[in-house]
């Protein structure tokens, strides 16, 4: 019998395509639980004798996510850099789409107590630990496998796949919410989560068909012929490129310090100023649709860009435009919430789209996809995780929004001061921020 023809192994631009789509499906699970969260699960899993107090709890269990995402970093990252991107990258997104599925079937406060709520934060750390695994993996996938002098475009794919995520979890959830309510809280909410599953079957079909890079390929080579067994990736980088590491944190702030303005806003305003649930799902649609565009638009030109100086003027953009679009919502309600959200988000996507490959860039191959999930995954606990949690318990004291606005301030000022410092090392070490094989700011 004729041998079945040995299947061709994806371009780069398929690969990129190939981590676009699992990290959007990965981050379509995660928003749907986001948003969800703000406009469901505080009626259905909290008491509901005080509704701000409800919301903000409701809010709060997205920070529970955030916590577990360095753990998933760090773990994934572990088999990612010696046994491989691609296996790693299928488990976190079986591991993903099962805790969403089983988030649309769990019963109710009403029906098992507190342990409903128990349960809810449970799954939501299964979540936060599979997509702590996903960033460094799906960059890796495109950066790896870009041509010379694309990383930066070949490296935004992944990052299409967080506005692609928002948008997709909110047009779903959106024609749910067209239900009516009582339908709706009953078990119209559970169907963009059992969804998922369909989303995972495609996930795996199309990662199934990803090849390793060359550039891992050597490097697991030069490791299995070593004299002496290699350190544990982790150990490696927080010994040798704990410098790096505090730079990629500092630039990868203000990526979650938008939570700030694009989950905690609207939910906010929900309830600060009476607007209707719906709000939510519209705000993320316009903001996510304007987030895509907007990558699409200037993706092309980013390699020939200063990758310091784009990652600097993001971070100081998001500082100065989150107080005023909380003051925008203040003054002119649901269209200064809408339109203000969507500008904020859609300025910033130059940073958004330089970030992957600036992470990338920082750590040499055996410990790069360490180095990208430690970076990302501790931003995420700092400026996702326990900024939502503090800002629930600061909102409810105070009353306003005040303390919201600072903390965004604060991650984009941060993001500026890095990326300072960053462009810094690169030009005492005379070597272009753009094409540095490895970082300068090694310990």
């Amino acid at each position: 019998m004729p041998e079945p023809p040995t299947p061709q192994p994806l371009t780069p631009r398929g690969v990129a395509t190939a981590a676009l789509v699992g990290t959007a499906i990965e981050w379509y699970d995660f928003f749907v639980y986001a948003t969800t969260a703000v406009i469901v699960f505080n009626q259905l899993f909290f008491p509901t004798d005080n509704p701000l107090t409800s919301m903000l709890l409701a809010f709060s269990t997205l920070g529970v996510g955030f916590l577990a995402r360095p753990l998933g970093g760090v773990l994934f990252a572990h088999f990612g850099d010696r046994v491989g991107r691609k296996k790693t990258l299928v488990t976190s997104l079986i591991l993903m789409g099962t805790a969403t599925v089983l988030v649309g079937c769990l019963p109710t406060y009403d029906q098992i107590g507190a342990a409903a709520a128990v349960a809810l934060v449970a799954l939501r750390f299964v979540q936060g630990l599979a997509v702590g695994g996903e960033y460094g993996g799906a960059v890796l996938l495109a950066v790896e496998n870009a041509p010379p002098g694309k990383k930066v475009f070949y490296g935004s794919f992944p990052q299409f796949g967080s506005p692609v995520g928002i948008l997709a979890s909110a047009l779903v959830i959106s024609v749910f919410q067209l239900l009516p309510e009582h339908h709706y809280l009953s078990w119209g909410w559970r169907i963009p989560f059992l969804l998922s599953i369909v989303l995972l079957i495609v996930g795996l079909v199309v990662r199934a068909k990803i090849d390793e890079s060359e550039e891992f390929t050597r490097t697991r080579e030069s490791i299995a012929d070593a004299t002496s067994p290699p350190r544990v990736p982790v150990v490696e980088l927080l010994t040798r490129h704990w410098k790096a590491v505090l730079l990629g944190v500092g630039v990868t702030l203000t990526t979650h310090g938008a939570y700030v303005t694009v989950s905690f806003l609207p939910a906010y305003a929900t309830v600060a100023y009476d607007m209707p649930s719906s709000i939510v799902t519209t705000t993320l649609i316009v903001a996510s649709i304007g987030g895509i565009v907007t990558l699409a638009a200037i993706v092309r030109t980013l390699d020939n860009k200063d990758r310091d100086r784009t990652i600097a003027r993001g971070g100081l953009i998001f500082a100065v435009s989150a107080p005023i679009l909380f003051l925008a919502t203040q003054q002119f309600g649901e269209i200064g919430l809408v339109v203000g959200v969507a500008a904020g988000y859609m300025a910033i996507m130059p940073y958004y789209a330089s970030l992957s490959s600036a992470l990338a860039d920082l750590f040499p191959a055996e410990v790069k996809y360490t180095g990208i999930s430690v970076c990302y995954q501790i931003s995420s606990v700092l400026a996702g995780g326990l900024l939502p949690i503090a800002l629930s318990a600061a909102t409810r004291y105070v009353e306003s929004w005040v303390p919201a606005a600072a903390a965004a301030v604060t991650t984009g000022a941060l993001t500026l001061t890095a990326a300072i410092l960053s462009k810094r090392a690169h030009t005492q070490s005379e070597v272009p921020a753009a094409a540095t094989p490895k970082t300068t700011a090694e310990g």
